[in-house]
Order: C-alpha cells, then structure tokens, then sequence
C-alpha cells in the first residue's frame, strides 16, 4: 500500500504541469455490504455507503487513460436473525464448575438477534478508462482498500445461557454466579479486525464537457471484494463471562465459532451506485 502511495506522488510530481493529466474530486453514493454467509445460511442485508476523494487520470490517447487517486470509503450493512444459538467448550474449567466434570460445554440463546456492521477503509484505484467518440466512457480495474477501522452493535432482545457437562449429560440453568441466566436487552459494541481488500471496480457513464476546460463525469459504478478482508480469528467464543463482574463480552458472528466451526465463510465487501466527478 504504502509503495502505490509513493508511485501516484511521483507520477503526480512529474506530469503536474503536462497537458495529459486530469485531476479531479468524486463523490459516490449507493449500497454497501460486508458480504458473508453464516453456518445457517444468514446473510447481511445492504446499508448506505459512500466514497469521495481526489481522482487523477493519464491520458495514453485520446480514447485510453490510466486512473488512480485516493478515496476514503465507508461501508455499512447489517444481519437479522430470529434465534441465534453458539455452543462452545469453557476452557478453561472455571474451580466453581470442576465438580461437573473435565469437560464443560456453554449454550448461547440470543433471541432478536441483530448485528450492524460499520467499516471505513482509504482505497487506491488502479482502472484503464476508454473513452468512445461520444460523451459515454468505461472504466474497469482494481480497488486497493487499507482498513482505517471497524467495528459492530450487537443487539438482542434476551440471552439465555446455559452449562452442559460431558460427565454427568446435564444442562444446568439459573446458576447466574457461573454465568447461565436470562440477559434482557443486550446492547454492546465489538470491534472488526479486517485486512486489506482486493475489488474488481467497474464504472460506466457520460462525461461532459462544462465551462473552463472542466468536464462533469456521471456514472454508476459496482466494486465487489475478491478476497477474504477477515484478518482476524474466527474462532473466538460469542460470550465470555467475565467472572469477576458477572457480564459478558460479546464477539461479532465474523470472530465467532460454535462446535469448533466458524460461524460465518469468507467475509467480502461490496458497494455499487452512482458516482459524480469533476476534472480539469
């Protein structure tokens, strides 16, 4: 990332006064998801996103030019699931539970069950624009986004929690001291540790030409994730108890497990919409 920040400087450095660079500022606005699929089949619904920034175009001919710039976008999406259950093993054995046996299983209820979604990355695009003898153009290459920072609400109406031992093939409920009771109103926070994204980004318009050699761009553009972004484990526990102050910390379905499987695939941002940009 930081190697294509140093090459666009250069490039911009050399060609500031050449009669074959345009530079301009875009803005973008449409629909956004993370994308995944969870164990059940659970995928996100799409939020508003958003992108602006500084565009900078090199003219190769005059129907080929090589885009590139700089754009902060922000994603959002969420997940709605009726009955949300994780099972995971308590490692380790809390003393209060080593009488039930070695191995100790928690059962994790959450009804209502919502997640929103929340992630700003700073993009690179890499793009060939072609532009035909009319006003329409055509734009496709990558995107090259650097999280900034991420993070989830995790809603639900109530959490029921439970114990299950492998000894004695027992549930044990309302034992809020080791932490398996009725939580109403879950509402916490979770951050997301994401990684850099690889898009295919493909645009498509009209480009006017305006007053002062300046020319308006109006396009609709789609940019889908080729590779996972999640960065960090999937494999956390939903809740954990924290036994000292008898309340949970609660993970995101992105970094969560449930019988030792990840409750959610590859995770994959998407966005498409409209987007305006003016260039001298």
């Amino acid at each position: 990332m930081k190697n294509i920040l140093c090459i666009i400087v250069c490039l911009l450095a050399i060609n500031v006064h050449s009669q074959n660079i345009e530079i301009g500022v875009s803005g973008a606005l449409g629909m956004s998801s993370l994308n995944f699929k969870s164990l059940n089949d659970d995928k996100p619904s799409f939020g508003i996103g958003n992108n602006y920034g500084l565009d900078v175009a090199f003219l190769l001919s005059k129907q080929l030019s090589f885009r590139t710039g700089v754009n902060f976008a922000t994603y959002k999406s969420s997940v709605n699931i009726d009955r949300h259950n994780t099972r995971f093993e308590l490692i380790p054995l809390p003393p209060g539970l080593q009488e039930y046996g070695e191995k100790f299983h928690i059962i994790a209820d959450y009804s209502n069950y919502e997640e929103l979604y929340e992630a700003f990355f700073i993009r690179i695009p890499i793009m060939i624009q072609y532009q035909t003898g009319s006003p329409f153009y055509l734009a496709a290459g990558v995107m090259v986004g650097l999280p900034l920072n991420s993070f989830s609400q995790i809603n639900a109406d109530q959490l029921v929690t439970k114990g299950y031992s492998d000894y004695t093939m027992q549930e044990y409920e309302n034992m809020p001291v080791h932490g398996f009771s009725t939580y109403p109103n879950i509402k916490t926070g979770s951050e997301l540790d994401l990684g850099i994204s690889i898009s295919a980004a493909l645009e498509a318009g009209f480009k006017w030409k305006i007053k002062n050699g300046m020319s308006l761009y109006t396009g609709i553009f789609a940019d889908y994730g080729l590779n996972n972004i999640r960065k960090g484990d999937s494999m956390k526990e939903s809740v954990i108890l924290n036994e000292e102050e008898s309340t949970f910390t609660h993970n995101s379905i992105l970094h969560s497990q449930s019988d030792g499987k990840a409750l959610t695939d590859k995770v994959q941002p998407v966005m498409f919409g409209v987007r305006l940009r003016v260039s001298k």
